[in-house]
Formats: structure tokens, C-alpha cells, sequence
């Protein structure tokens, strides 16, 4: 069968061409003119292993100056927390978003050595704060020791 008599069996099962053409749209897309065939991508089915993951709570004090991100992990009853918090700190002195400097902190005997001015605790916290921002991380402790995720012995 030439192209020719394609096109006359095409017409005369759909009436005209046109009409031909039109029930092909549904699974056609033209763009810039092109027809193009219209395929629906199926999404791969995916399978998902079962892990276990640890839930966490969040407290968080902004000053202009610095963010003080604290955290504790919740134990796997998911009801109490294990002793201890992490505190993540961001400079932001520089006021420059790029040369913001974050610093990750455990110690929970330096925090209540900084809370109660312990010197050997104030040298490093001079080192990673200025004065002021050592004022409103103690205030930030304080708050926390208030809210029992810290033990003030």
C-alpha cells in the first residue's frame, strides 16, 4: 500500500483528514508547529527501606548578632530525652550572609561553666563571641536551664 492509498483509506474510514487528525491530538502535542506523540511518564516504582530515625526537639534564640539552635534527642520510648543538648551556633557579626560562621557544640559542662562565668569556660567563649553575644548566650542558658533541659549543679 503506497502513502497515497493510506490517505484515501484514512479519509474514507473518518470522513476527512482533518477529522482523521483531530482524534490523534489527545496523544499528539504540537510545539513550533511539530506534532508530536504525547507520552506519559510513569514513575519507577520505588521501594523504601524501613530505618530508624531519631526524633529531636528544637529551641532556637536570633539575636542580630548570632542564632543559638538548640537540640535534644528524644530516646527511643519517644517520650524523655537523653541528658544533654547540641547547640548550634551561627555568627553573624560579619552581616554578610557568605562569611557567616557556624560552629556545632556538646559540652554541656562548658555551657553551665559560661552560665556561671567559670573562667576557664569564659576563654574559650571570648574566643568564639563578643561580649555581648556572651551576655545572650547566658541569658539563652538561662532560659533553658528554666525549661529543665539543663541541670544547673
Amino acid at each position: 500500500m503506497n502513502i497515497i492509498e493510506k490517505y484515501n483509506e484514512i479519509v474514507d474510514e473518518w470522513g476527512s483528514w482533518e477529522k482523521y487528525m483531530d482524534s490523534l491530538k489527545p496523544n499528539r502535542i504540537q510545539i513550533n508547529g511539530v506534532w508530536y506523540v504525547r507520552e506519559d511518564s510513569q514513575p519507577a516504582e520505588e521501594t523504601f527501606e524501613d530505618i530508624q530515625v531519631a526524633q529531636s526537639l528544637e529551641c532556637v534564640y536570633e539575636t542580630d548578632d548570632y542564632c543559638w539552635v538548640a537540640s535534644r534527642m528524644y530516646k527511643d520510648d519517644g517520650e524523655t530525652f537523653y541528658l544533654g543538648i547540641d547547640i548550634k551556633c551561627t555568627n553573624k557579626t560579619s552581616r554578610d550572609r557568605d562569611t557567616w560562621v557556624e560552629d556545632f557544640w556538646d559540652n554541656n559542662i562548658w555551657f553551665l561553666g559560661v552560665y556561671n562565668n567559670v573562667s576557664s569556660s569564659m576563654i574559650e567563649a571570648r574566643e568564639l563571641m563578643n561580649e555581648k553575644g556572651i551576655k545572650d548566650f547566658r541569658n539563652f542558658i538561662h532560659k533553658l536551664i528554666q525549661m529543665g533541659w539543663l541541670e544547673n549543679k
